[in-house]
């Protein structure tokens, strides 16, 4: 029988640390799902002040002690889940932005994009764009770095269309005279208002006379307008 190496010896250690490493990863990746999963239900359940990092622990089936090796703070726990809902929203746009052949186009998908994003998913938008206003001034508070991760999806979702908006304007003057990455914002802002106009009348029972199809498209014909304004002058 052909004896083993000390090379291979070793080689077969790595191969066995590498998948404790990787598993100790896998664990810790979804550990920390769980816990964003119960901080989203007690924050929803409960609001903000008693979203409490006891509160969590005791939702997810762990010690404080525990928690603190994820989530150093509430306001780090609260950062992480309005990360996650801005980051998926982003990158859904991102995608339709990428297909769309014009700035008109791409202004469309901005709008269409974030309302399909979010219009299952009120509480998460809520979460994302509401949530701040409604905890109120200082109650929770994120440092410099946290901003750093957040600006970069602001480029996903206005980066592409303002690029070809910026191409476009310089083949012509549109007439809308709008910088192009603040037609982009504006674009995005219409989305926000209707979903938070959205948000406001369907717990009460009472739903907007049009339809979320018919409000992207009355948004969508405006914008691709504005943008188009000027063709062929």
């Amino acid at each position: 029988m052909a004896s083993v190496t000390s090379a291979e010896t070793d080689g077969q250690a790595n191969d066995k640390t590498a998948a404790r490493a990787a598993r100790r990863e896998r664990k810790r990746d979804q550990s920390r799902e769980e816990i964003l999963d119960a901080a989203r239900r007690v924050l929803l359940r409960h609001g903000v002040g008693a979203m409490t990092l006891d509160a969590v622990a005791n939702e997810v089936g762990m010690s404080k002690t525990g928690l603190y090796y994820y989530f150093p703070s509430k306001d780090a726990l609260v950062f992480e889940l309005v990360h996650g809902v801005i980051e998926a929203q982003a990158k859904a746009v991102q995608a339709g932005v990428g297909a769309a052949v014009d700035g008109g186009g791409a202004l469309r998908a901005i709008i269409g994009g974030t309302v399909e994003s979010f219009a299952p998913r009120l509480d998460d938008f809520r979460l994302a764009f509401l949530f701040g206003q409604v905890a109120g001034a200082g109650a929770l508070r994120w440092d410099r770095e946290q901003f750093e991760r957040i600006r970069p999806l602001n480029d996903l979702v206005l980066g592409k269309a303002t690029e070809m908006l910026g191409a476009e304007r310089a083949e012509r003057l549109p007439r809308a005279a709008v910088e192009p990455r603040l037609m982009a914002f504006l674009a995005y802002l219409a989305a926000i208002g209707l979903l938070t106009m959205k948000g406001m009348v369907e717990p009460m029972d009472d739903p907007l006379l049009y339809s979320d199809e018919q409000l992207v498209e009355g948004f969508a014909r405006v914008f691709e307008a504005a943008a188009a304004a000027g063709e062929g002058g």
